[in-house]
């Protein structure tokens, strides 16, 4: 079985999508003690600046999409943590603190 995975950082207050990996950027996830460390490849001066400018005021998003499986959707809380862009590497670095995973087909139908 087949699955697909994405990660979206969106502004938390206006909804607007400011990095989709759904745009050819990659990604990884590293654990480091109790936080996460989210980097992204790939990303724009533009979207590096939107998203540092914002950086308070993040939510990122993990979907995990397996085919003919139920979607689960991860929400990573970034609050005071850092959140960093090096134009020269095209990378954004955002530490998040928490995770809620959920499943959205048990609360819809």
């Amino acid at each position: 079985m087949a699955q697909q995975e994405r990660v979206l950082v969106k502004h938390a207050v206006t909804g607007r999508m400011l990095v989709s990996s759904t745009d050819g950027i990659s990604y990884r996830f590293d654990l480091q003690g109790g936080l996460t460390l989210i980097t992204l490849h790939g990303v724009s001066p533009e979207q590096g600046k939107a998203v540092t400018e914002l950086k308070s005021e993040l939510n990122v998003f993990r979907f995990e999409e397996p085919e003919g499986g139920p979607v689960v959707k991860h929400w990573y809380y970034v609050g005071s943590n850092p959140v960093e862009y090096d134009e020269a590497a095209g990378s954004l670095v955002i530490t998040v603190q928490s995770e809620i995973e959920y499943r959205p087909d048990q609360y819809w139908e």
